[in-house]
């Protein structure tokens, strides 16, 4: 196996090499025996913690080329592999409308990904993960979900959010609705018992950094699969990871895991950090 192929362990067994293909398939295995949904997410990020920045052309920010990196990529869709469901929010809609979303939602029918795809297959999954759209406008526009009739739709909004907008959005079956919440916005307090209604297990958030603050205010995030790029962004104009009020008490996430990547991004490598539950 050449040395491309690998990244080194840091923790716990330090020192140990890695292939680093199918390394973040398998870290699910051992779940909780009470029935309630696992809910993890992945963010890439530089070391001043930039995940974001203003794309050209565009009105949305993007992951800046300076960190995507394939091999980074690749253990996303790992993640996404294992998922029931996945969390995104109405802004990837939005975006989407505006033909500025990045990829069409996990797992990807990219070539690369076919042992994924195969291997949701043999774990009896459905060929897709369902999606969950976190949103308190409930601004989400119709045409941008017919991509993904072939998939279970929920609308995930408080109690207080605009009743005709519900109605529209779950017309005809289009999606089924969950209210977490008093106001308008998401209460992640009891989503887990919601979700587990649905008999999910492996729920994967690929929003930004407002839906990762739900979900760690609500104490329903399970697991942080963290990439640091090794360099320096700036910009006075940025996503970080979460972003909220002030978390009291601080949201612990203990290190379950790191890796070193040598490879990408070129010149500067990465770390892969998992902590959590």
């Amino acid at each position: 196996m050449a040395d491309a192929d690998q990244v080194l362990e840091l923790f716990p067994r330090s020192g140990q090499r890695r292939r680093l293909k199918n390394l973040y398939l398998d870290q699910m295995a051992d779940l909780p025996k009470d029935g309630l949904p696992f809910i993890y997410s992945n963010y890439i990020a530089s070391l001043d913690g930039r995940i974001a920045l203003p794309a050209e052309d565009r009105h949305s920010h993007q992951v800046p080329p300076a960190i995507a990196n394939d091999r980074d990529w690749r253990l996303f869709q790992e993640l996404a592999a294992q998922a029931d469901l996945l969390i995104t929010s109405g802004r990837y809609f939005r975006q989407a409308a505006d033909a500025e979303t990045q990829s069409e939602l996990p797992v990807g029918q990219a070539r690369d990904f076919d042992d994924l795809r195969a291997w949701r297959l043999a774990q009896g999954l459905k060929p897709q993960p369902d999606i969950a759209v976190f949103s308190a406008s409930l601004d989400i526009p119709l045409e941008t979900l017919e991509h993904y009739r072939g998939r279970q739709l929920l609308l995930i909004t408080g109690k207080q959010a605009d009743r005709d907008k519900i109605a529209e959005l779950t017309g005809a079956g289009q999606m089924q609705l969950i209210q977490c919440g008093d106001g308008c916005g998401v209460d992640a307090t009891d989503l887990k018992q919601q979700l587990r209604r649905y008999a999910y297990r492996r729920v994967y958030a690929i929003a930004g950094p407002s839906v990762l603050h739900t979900l760690a205010s609500g104490n329903a995030l399970d697991r942080l699969y963290h990439t640091t790029a090794h360099c320096l962004l700036g910009g006075k104009t940025f996503d970080t990871f979460v972003w909220g009020e002030q978390l009291q008490p601080a949201f612990a996430l203990p290190l379950r895991a790191m890796y070193l990547d040598t490879e990408a991004p070129p010149g500067c490598g990465q770390t892969m950090a998992v902590y959590g539950r």
